[in-house]
């Protein structure tokens, strides 16, 4: 595994330097490639900040269907450190921004199904674990969404970008870090119209049975080249 919990290695101590003032500024992260679920699941992880002996206060988005256990994603964690928040476009019926209790995840949930109902949970949680401390540390809030098919499917770029700008900055007002995930190749082509968006671009391959990732900073000025990674 790489070392480290929260960035990949680098080729170069600017590169490094540049990773950690990303870090104590506030972050947003982009993850593309189509990769098997262990891999995704090693760099969400990281992403979120595990494992780790610091408080992390962390919101978990899904987006998709299926089981979403948070004990894939995250570390053994108190519901006071957590919010778990479930997309679905589907439920039309559905109760936003209530708590309910779902066996696919753990603990409660919050359950929306609309795309501004989702900024106002994700806004909603951060403004939560903001009251419950004096002051969050650099990087100590992580927000991970699983998948941003499901949104560019339902609602178009446009209004995905217009989401991704307003939880970008509310993340990084509280010196966090955002991470989403994208499944698709790099050459796919919404990718090229993203990465303006986001501070870090991670993609991620398997290339000769190895996992993979290159971490890119500043729209590619910046890069640390392939890493190869063993997901635990």
């Amino acid at each position: 595994m790489i070392s480290g919990t929260d960035c990949a290695g680098t080729n170069g101590d600017g590169f490094s330097d540049e990773l950690t003032r990303l870090k104590r500024q506030g972050a947003s992260v982009l993850v593309v490639g189509s990769v098997r679920p262990a891999h995704r699941q090693d760099t969400c992880q990281r992403l979120l900040g595990c494992p780790t002996d610091r408080v992390r206060r962390r919101v978990l988005v899904s987006t998709t269907e299926g089981p979403h256990p948070v004990s894939h994603h995250v570390d053994a964690t108190g519901p006071e450190t957590l919010s778990v928040i479930s997309y679905d476009a589907r439920a039309r019926s559905a109760t936003a921004t209530t708590p309910s209790t779902s066996p696919s995840i753990e603990p409660s949930t919050t359950d929306v199904d609309t795309l501004s109902e989702l900024g106002i949970a994700i806004a909603s949680a951060i403004d939560t674990f903001e009251a419950d401390t004096d002051s969050l540390e650099p990087a100590e809030l992580r927000v991970g969404i699983d998948s941003l098919l499901p949104l560019l499917e339902e609602y178009g770029q446009q209004h995905v970008f217009k989401f991704l700008h307003l939880i970008n900055g509310r993340t990084q007002d509280a010196t966090g870090m955002v991470h989403y995930h994208l499944p698709v190749e790099r050459d796919a082509r919404i990718v090229p119209t993203l990465p303006p968006l986001f501070d870090i671009v991670v993609e991620l391959r398997e290339h000769d049975s190895e996992f993979q990732e290159r971490w890119i900073i500043h729209d590619g000025t910046d890069s640390s080249g392939w890493v190869s990674v063993s997901p635990e």
